[in-house]
């Protein structure tokens, strides 16, 4: 359901950027999000919970506002906020909802809030289809806990880059692994 949009400028102090966060956004494009805050300003409002002033969305903008001085003294402490009023479940859910097609997720963090929204009650399995499109498979390995956790790992070849939490000990000796330099540090 639809409502009109309030934007409030709120203490930038006040704002909190919550544990159960479930994106991560890397420093390439922390640099782009910074020059484009430094030119143009907030061109889109912090989405906030309003009983605990938890972040639902916009925590990198937020936090780049609050350690860059540039942006920080154009803001004058302010910052754009739209305010809703939800849930911790529903908050999570709304998070997830914002952010995956559009910035990286953290697998496990998003597991962690799948798992949580199941246990609520409020969210059933045809919910988080509609909801995130994530279909039975995926929904399976969310609630399972180990998102990276391979069924019938011993019948899957791995390339070096990437080595399962669960792999046998033999693929994760060090004196058989070579470890190689990642051709931009920042990724």
């Amino acid at each position: 359901m639809a409502t009109d949009i309030k934007i409030e400028y709120v203490d930038a102090n006040q704002l909190v950027v919550p544990e159960w966060r479930a994106t991560y956004v890397l420093r390439p494009e922390l640099l782009v999000i910074s020059g484009s805050l430094i030119e143009f300003g907030f061109i889109q409002p912090i989405h906030v919970r309003k009983s605990t002033n938890e972040i639902i969305d916009g925590s990198e903008r937020y936090l780049l506002a609050m350690n860059i001085d540039e942006i920080y003294e154009q803001l004058d402490g302010k910052i754009p906020v739209v305010f809703h009023d939800v849930d911790l479940i529903d908050a999570m859910i709304m998070h997830l909802r914002l952010n995956r097609g559009r910035s990286t997720v953290i697998a496990a963090k998003t597991s962690e809030i799948i798992r949580k929204a199941k246990r609520s009650g409020n969210y059933s399995d045809r919910d988080f289809n509609e909801l995130l499109s994530m279909r039975n498979e995926e929904l399976s390995l969310m609630l399972d806990g180990s998102v990276l956790k391979a069924r019938k790992i011993k019948e899957h070849n791995y390339a070096k880059a990437w080595v399962p939490i669960e792999a046998p000990s033999s693929m994760t000796n060090p004196d058989r692994m070579v470890i190689e330099s990642p051709p931009n540090p920042d990724r």
